[in-house]
């Protein structure tokens, strides 16, 4: 175990956190204001929209798709010369889908204009397939834009779907459950098993990895089910001719039940269980009933949130080898607290997060750490990206009490005492040039050069 120590990093990533969430919190409630689309019909010039796209997080933002199939605008590449900025972000949905989130922000004369639409693809889904329905929102939601710039006659849009009719003496309710009954209420069931062979003169590997889930998401509850392991055999021969393996049989499973209680407030059970050569751990078990609170409603979660997660419970350990405590197997309580804060604006996006966890039968057995992300536009084509995180280690009951070796410091398999683990980094992107982003031409991919 290592002495406490001073931790100055921690007090700037929070004064760091406490400004993005000021200089983002005005603005984190925008209401879509309504307008009156009207055509060009006057005879004065008609000027394509300029659309701006600002993917975030997991979203496939094949650009060159979308100017494929998306022909009636112009694509800008910076926010500043735009008339309509797209702002994509994703999250998670039942089945192992996801949902995506297109938000269209009005700008300079068409600033009095925004709009939300969805699209929400299966977890069976092939990235064509995804693709596509990404860009056919785009295409559905950017019609507005175009109608107000004075192209609402050259539209004609038509609902092609034939709703199932009613039975005799049936009602619309009746109708819709039918509709959408689920035969499987709602469960995804997924397995897989993936693996990797290499072998040179004087090195060899093999892994295994198989894993399963199972997952049910409806408005009020969500489950989740899963488990993985890794099974890897590993032979190195040194210089003096010495040959060491490294045979590792490492897994963890997880289960996870959340309800809904408020359009802000859920509680949940988090179990999971795992093995870690690596932490000493034959098995290690964790049975955690935590409460989530939300300032803003999740149906906002993909634009910006501000979480405060608090779970308490116990955790059963059994060590491969006595510990620095000395023991080789113990169950203790714990509880654990994080505070996170996340918004996506036009401007950029910023987050913050604080966390920390505590052994409570002895107090100073504690972890807490901090991380920040900014990414700002300063001016036209000048980005400026900060991330910052640091955590103070108090409470590595896992190491174990003899001498490590140096194969295994030098193959990581035995972590480290440490007292400490900091990380930092910023970036700056400039972009100039032509405003435009028409053309595509796929000829010589990179694939092939």
């Amino acid at each position: 175990m290592t002495e406490g120590r001073t931790w100055p990093a921690v007090p700037a990533l929070v004064g760091m956190g406490a400004l993005f969430f000021l200089l983002t919190l005005p603005v984190a409630t925008p209401v879509p204001l309504q307008a009156q689309l009207t055509s060009n019909s006057g005879g004065a010039p008609i000027t394509a929209p300029r659309v701006y796209i600002d993917c975030q997080g997991r979203v496939p933002c094949r650009e060159d798709h979308f100017r494929t199939e998306i022909q009636f605008v112009n694509w800008a590449r910076d926010r500043t010369d735009s008339d309509v900025h797209v702002i994509i972000t994703s999250e998670e949905a039942g089945g192992s889908g996801r949902r995506y989130t297109l938000d269209f922000v009005g700008r300079m004369e068409m600033e009095h204009l925004s709009d939300q639409l969805t699209y929400t693809s299966q977890g069976s889904d092939v990235m064509q397939e995804t693709l596509d329905g990404l860009a056919r929102a785009l295409w559905l939601g950017l019609q507005r834009f175009a109608v107000e710039s004075g192209m609402g006659q050259d539209f004609d849009l038509r609902f092609t779907r034939e709703l199932p009719e009613m039975a005799d003496g049936g009602d619309m309710e009746a109708g819709s459950e039918a509709a959408f009954y689920d035969p499987w209420d709602y469960w995804i069931f997924r397995v897989g098993l993936s693996g990797n062979y290499s072998d040179e003169e004087t090195r060899s590997e093999r892994r295994l990895n198989p894993s399963f889930s199972a997952d049910r998401v409806t408005e009020t509850w969500k489950i989740n089910l899963s488990g993985w392991s890794n099974l890897r055999r590993q032979r190195i021969e040194l210089s003096d001719g010495r040959e060491v393996r490294d045979n590792r049989d490492d897994w963890r499973v997880n289960a996870l039940l959340v309800r809904s209680v408020t359009p802000r407030v859920s509680t949940g059970v988090d179990v999971s269980g795992s093995s870690s050569a690596r932490n000493n751990q034959r098995a290690r078990i964790t049975f955690a009933p935590a409460a989530e609170w939300n300032y803003y409603p999740y149906e906002e979660a993909n634009r910006r949130q501000l979480i405060a997660h608090y779970g308490a419970g116990f955790q059963y350990s059994n060590y491969s080898e006595e510990t620095v405590f000395g023991v080789t197997e113990q169950t203790i309580p714990l509880h654990k607290l994080g505070i996170q804060y996340r918004a996506v604006e036009p401007w950029g996006n910023a987050s913050v997060g604080l966390d920390a966890s505590q052994y409570l039968h002895e107090g100073g057995l504690y972890s807490i750490g901090a991380s920040g992300n900014l990414s700002f536009r300063i001016a036209r084509g000048l980005e400026l990206s900060l991330s910052a995180s640091a955590e103070k280690l108090a409470d590595e009951i896992h190491i174990p009490a003899g001498d490590i070796s140096d194969e295994d410091i030098l193959l990581g398999r035995q972590a480290l005492a440490s007292g400490h683990e900091y990380e930092a980094s910023i970036g700056f992107n400039y972009r100039w040039g032509s405003s435009f982003a028409n053309i595509v031409n796929t000829r010589f991919p990179s694939s092939v050069r």
